[in-house]
């Protein structure tokens, strides 16, 4: 009996110690994907001196993004095999690698060799996605029915926090140096150091196997499928469709929105920057703010069918009328905020875990699609168009009114399904 109790007393320490854990864990993750999102949006306010001294045009530079996003096509799913098959130390260890190696390439490459810069910006999206899935699996197996909703989150406000301050420091390092490449350069810099931050973080995971019992904590990866692909309830296909058409409709606008920003309003570079990322800031102060609240009481779809819907009006605004953009900004950061924060904890409640890895792999395949093809066709759009980014905008208020359309159908297949994703987590994720 005795022995039986300090067999308790020890789990109780093991588990004390893991919750402290977890919290490390999801700081150090939130800084390798801060330079992963660094890395993404340096080119957004420096886009003009790029088009400009490499002689692209619009649709060539919106390439930049497309190249990103076009291995993602098969790489995330391949890249959930590898994370189950060798493990997600040593996956996430070579998608980090391939990020920085990418980063590399595209800031050697500046001013010299535009196919260069493409085939660096498509090696780092061929790890950024899959690092992404990466970090997914990792809060979801450190937070499995705790903080999930808080914990994506705080980590998707240090990811933003990334894009905030690549659009406010890319065009200031450029007027400081006179040189956008410089302002490369300082992503490549900041990508390494994610890559020794996900090296620590493995470090500690390894550590944490050798120190605790393999109950404490499991760390048994789901095997993953291709029949599995096809289990899939609708309610899952309606919240993949909305996250390809909710993103599709932010980032290749903020992708756009510095030079879409200089042609309507006369900002300069660095003025278009910060307005851009006021929707980083919006995304930054009410995420968690929204990941805590989808925690203590749940809806879900609900608050994905209310953010999908503010992106209407924002957009339109933004394309047909003369108002200054700031307040348009900062409601487009409360959308950015609320979808995701109820979005991406959902999936652990809609889907089993064993195949957890397939369904973000694939939904990030689905979102990946669209930002292809909408990133190119936004600069398309606004070459056709002879430079005016209106219709483009008018695009992306489509996408918006698109994406309501499958919150509500996932809200109505989810009541049918008795799925529990507008619960609270304590009794969603049980």
């Amino acid at each position: 009996m005795a022995k039986d109790k300090g067999g308790m007393m020890k789990a109780e320490t093991d588990w004390a110690a893991i919750a402290k854990l977890r919290w490390v864990v999801l700081i150090l993750m939130g800084w390798v994907i801060f330079g992963a999102y660094y890395a993404y949006d340096s080119v957004s306010p420096i886009a003009d001196f790029i088009m400009r001294d490499m002689g692209l045009s619009r649709a060539q530079y919106g390439l930049l993004f497309s190249f990103y996003y076009l291995p993602n096509f098969i790489m995330v799913l391949v890249g959930g095999i590898l994370l189950d098959r060798i493990g997600i130390r040593r996956a996430g260890g070579l998608f980090v690698s391939l990020c920085a190696l990418g980063v590399l390439m595209t800031a050697v490459a500046s001013g010299r060799s535009f196919a260069v810069m493409l085939a660096g910006r498509l090696l780092y999206g061929l790890g950024s996605e899959s690092l992404i899935i990466t970090q997914n699996k990792i809060l979801s197996k450190w937070f499995r029915g705790k903080e999930l909703a808080l914990a994506f989150g705080l980590n998707l406000t240090v990811a933003r926090l990334g894009t905030f301050a690549a659009l406010n420091s890319a065009a200031r390092i450029q007027a400081l140096s006179g040189s956008w490449k410089l302002a490369i350069w300082v992503s490549a810099v900041i990508m390494f150091l994610s890559l020794a931050l996900f090296f620590i973080y493995s470090g500690l995971d390894r550590s944490k196997e050798k120190f605790f019992p393999a109950q404490a904590l499991t760390s048994a990866e789901e095997k993953i499928v291709i029949k599995d692909i096809f289990a899939f309830r609708p309610s899952f296909w309606f919240v993949s469709l909305l996250c390809m058409t909710f993103y599709s409709a932010i980032f290749p606008f903020t992708a756009f929105s510095t030079v879409f920003l200089q042609s309507k309003f006369g900002f300069s570079a660095v003025k278009g920057g910060f307005y851009t990322s006021l929707v980083i800031t919006g995304t930054m102060i009410f995420t968690p703010l929204f990941g805590f609240l989808v925690d203590r009481i749940g809806k879900r779809a609900t608050m994905m069918i209310i953010g999908s819907v503010l992106l209407v009006p924002v957009h339109t605004s933004l394309a047909l009328t003369p108002f200054a953009p700031a307040a348009a900004m900062v409601v487009l950061g409360i959308a950015f905020s609320l979808v995701p924060a109820a979005m991406w904890p959902a999936i652990p409640i809609m889907v089993e875990e064993k195949r957890l890895g397939t369904a973000f792999g694939l939904m990030t395949l689905i979102q990946n699609v669209g930002l292809t093809l909408f990133n190119w066709l936004a600069g398309k759009i606004t070459d056709l168009s002879g430079g005016n980014y209106r219709n483009t905008i008018l695009m992306f208020a489509g996408l918006g009114l698109v994406g309501f359309l499958f919150a509500l159908l996932l809200r109505q297949a989810a009541c049918r399904e008795g799925s529990r994703i507008e619960l609270p987590s304590h009794q969603a994720q049980v």
